[in-house]
């Protein structure tokens, strides 16, 4: 079985962007395990993520974070992320190879095969420097014939004397959470349904639709349709450049010309609609790109619709009507 490249890309983007660009406010940290590793912590210790599927022990000094699945510690631009990827484990993993991180922007220190609540894993560490500042990651993948969890700590490596070994310890408190959330529970938005794209699931705040609601999809041709809030701050200077970037940035996909860039305004919000021509590179399928960004103050919504350039015409309504009816939930 093979998954939809782009699907992989969502996996290593969302782990990649566990650098929080938060204000870089100096404090002393105090952040423990409250079980050391090896030792059986009482059910009530740990922090559930029920979308994820995954819970594990909040760090001391850390709190629940609001844009993500995971935790946060502000002070010290230091986060634990936790997702769910549906794909076996093998498939979804094999990007984590030198050569791959590389092109991500990461160097690859230390790669080991860990097993925990009965499913195969890997722990691997990680070198990047983002927003001016050098960063480390520490990132536990583990399960299964038919998805992946991922959990990410990042934390700025001034820090690492106080966190590494904490933060490590952490991600490997992760155990299974079989609690059944209902579908899109975590998301702060709605989107109307359409009668050809099925949802298929939520995963770290962002929602999933396909031909079949089944994931991975069966072709590159197929229909994929996201919609992704961004899990971080981000100082946006010139909009339709940061929308046109971040488009180029679909790993696996090579985009061989925009066909259209057009302002809108959805739910109040302002962005830039782009549609593209662009190719699977695995398969050298052609694929056309519908891209929505909006943006509210320092975060973004991304809206991505890929499908086959054969039937275009008949998911290419869907996609733009479905990013029109975006509506934010307001409290």
């Amino acid at each position: 079985m093979t998954i939809r490249s782009t699907l992989t890309f969502i996996a290593i983007s969302c782990f990649i962007s566990a650098a929080i660009n938060i204000m870089p406010r100096e404090t002393s940290v105090q952040a423990q395990v409250p079980a050391p590793i090896g030792k059986k912590a009482p059910p009530s210790t740990y922090t559930s993520f029920s979308t994820a599927g995954i819970k594990l022990i909040k760090p001391d000094g850390f709190e629940v974070a609001e844009k993500f699945d995971g935790f946060q510690q502000a002070s010290t631009q230091s986060s634990v992320i936790v997702m769910t990827i549906p794909g076996p484990f093998v498939e979804v993993t094999k990007g984590f190879t030198p050569g791959e991180l590389k092109s991500q922007g990461m160097k690859l220190r230390s790669k080991q095969n860990v097993s925990i609540d009965g499913n195969k894993g890997i722990l691997i560490n990680l070198h990047q420097a983002a927003y001016g500042t050098k960063f480390i990651k520490w990132v536990f993948a583990f399960g299964n014939e038919t998805e992946t969890k991922i959990i990410t700590a990042t934390f700025p490596q001034s820090k690492a004397a106080k966190l590494s070994t904490i933060l490590k310890s952490v991600l490997l408190t992760a155990k299974n959470d079989v609690t059944s959330p209902t579908a899109g529970s975590d998301v702060d938005f709605n989107i109307s349904p359409s009668n050809k794209l099925k949802f298929t699931r939520s995963m770290n705040r962002a929602v999933m639709y396909t031909k079949d609601g089944e994931i991975p999809a069966k072709s590159p041709e197929d229909p994929l349709f996201i919609v992704a809030p961004s899990l971080s701050e981000a100082t946006i200077v010139d909009k339709k450049e940061f929308a046109n970037r971040r488009l180029a940035q679909t790993k696996s996909i090579k985009i061989n010309s925009i066909t259209s860039t057009n302002p809108i305004t959805i739910d109040g919000f302002d962005g830039y609609e782009i549609v593209a021509d662009a190719k699977d590179i695995a398969s050298d399928t052609p694929i056309t790109i519908y891209q929505v960004m909006l943006f509210d103050d320092s975060s973004y919504i991304l809206i991505q619709g890929l499908v086959g350039t054969k039937v275009v015409n008949e998911y290419l309504p869907e996609f733009k009507a479905m990013a029109e009816s975006f509506k934010k939930k307001r409290k």
